[in-house]
């Protein structure tokens, strides 16, 4: 009864809002007021009150009302808030340092980008903070898997106690910590270990306790790498690329590393793809989920969650897939550095001064090129002058040009039917 008597309060609630907003409430509010975890509301339910709210002359507004795309293809992710389930931890560092030792943070995926951490000094100054007693902002975790949580935010402040406080394990067994260095106040323990601290500061480092919000399992996974995208902001924040990387390593990760590595991949694109923040993987990526996935009936106009399907798909691959999925990616890439040289995967103009690589340009030959057999691939090379004069008057057409600029499902659908009829013309 109790239980009715607050879904009839929250209904009563949303009329009252969309009183004052001209009779209007969006579906997105509707369901974050109605569906609550705690009222244990199911979807029949919630549909029979937004009928109710209709016939009370209320419109629902749609959750899918853009405002357009850029050209980057992104489109906001939609979750409803109370699918987010995050907790806070009551935890210490001595945890800490615990979880660290038998390696249930799943560190390796983010730190596969080159560069960019934390100087030994600052790290060293981090572990003076807690010597000093001065609180540290919250880490985040994914701990939908509970033996091994995903850092979400607070990567290098873990390296740190990794570093100083926990160490390399040596083959006697031993642990090598680093040495502090560029301490501001404590500067007696420059050029000192962890383990050589007074005990009193030892105490004091294990005891201090520590902000951790966790992410549990049962969050939708597009919500956990919404939340991932929102809160990292360390130093040197995580790209969507390798925020994959770290939610979805498996056999799929090792693949487009695979792929990325391949020199004739770094040929076809003049060595422009910079492999520092793992763009080369996202470009192997896309080629991957456009050929592997039916992308007419998966992709929906998120590039983000697209991507997602087809890393998850690979995650599942045998070797003999594996092997289909590089041999197919070889010879398209072969193809394309045959055919358009200096020109592949970018848009040039009638004096052929190129742009950059474009990301819609890559996704249309990685599709179209695979669709082709080897015969049609080598009239095309034999003929390449003129196809390229024919996709240069290509990207000269207005509506090719308007939908290669755009992330939404129509558009993507449009490009690449309008490259299709290109090459069919041709042959």
């Amino acid at each position: 009864m109790k239980g009715t008597e607050n879904i009839s309060s929250r209904i009563n609630e949303i009329k009252d809002f969309a009183r004052k907003n001209n009779d209007e409430i969006s579906l997105f509010v509707v369901q974050d007021i109605i569906k609550n975890k705690k009222s244990g509301i199911d979807e029949d339910q919630l549909n029979s009150v937004l009928y109710q709210l209709r016939e009370e002359g209320i419109r629902i507004l749609p959750l899918d009302m853009d405002e357009g795309y850029k050209t980057e293809l992104d489109e906001p992710d939609k979750f409803i808030p109370s699918d987010v389930n995050i907790i806070q931890v009551p935890t210490n560092v001595s945890n800490i340092m615990e979880r660290l030792k038998n390696e249930e943070f799943d560190l390796m995926p983010a730190f596969q980008r080159n560069g960019g951490l934390w100087s030994r000094e600052k790290q060293s100054r981090l572990i003076e903070s807690l010597m000093l007693k001065i609180p540290l902002p919250a880490f985040y975790f994914d701990a939908s898997r509970e033996d091994e949580w995903v850092v979400i935010d607070g990567l290098q402040r873990l390296t740190a106690f990794q570093n100083y406080l926990v160490g390399e394990e040596l083959e006697d067994g031993s642990c090598e910590k680093y040495e502090f260095e560029g301490m501001q106040y404590l500067r007696d323990f420059n050029g000192k270990t962890f383990d050589e601290l007074p005990r009193q500061y030892v105490r004091r480092i294990k005891e201090s306790s520590i902000v951790a919000y966790t992410v549990t399992k049962g969050t939708p996974e597009e919500v956990v790498f919404n939340i991932f995208q929102r809160i990292n902001t360390g130093g040197v924040q995580l790209n969507d690329q390798e925020i994959r990387q770290a939610l979805y390593s498996g056999r799929g990760t090792d693949l487009i590393k695979e792929m990325a590595g391949m020199e004739v991949f770094k040929e076809a694109t003049q060595f422009a793809i910079k492999p520092d923040r793992m763009l080369d993987r996202e470009y192997a990526l896309r080629f991957l989920s456009f050929t592997e996935l039916d992308y007419e009936k998966e992709y929906k106009g998120n590039i983000d969650n697209f991507l997602i399907k087809g890393l998850k798909k690979a995650n599942t691959y045998d070797k003999k897939d594996c092997t289909r999925v590089t041999t197919r990616f070889e010879r398209v890439m072969e193809a394309c550095k045959a055919v358009f040289g200096k020109y592949a995967f970018r848009k040039f103009n009638k004096d052929f001064r190129r742009g950059p690589i474009n990301k819609a340009i890559f996704e249309i030959w990685a599709i179209c090129f695979s669709e082709l057999s080897d015969d049609q691939l080598k009239r095309i090379e034999e003929n390449k002058d003129e196809f390229l004069y024919q996709f240069r008057l290509l990207l000269e057409d207005w509506d090719f040009a308007v939908a290669l600029k755009a992330g939404d499902r129509h558009s993507f659908v449009r490009r690449i039917e309008m490259s299709r009829d290109l090459i069919e013309e041709f042959l």
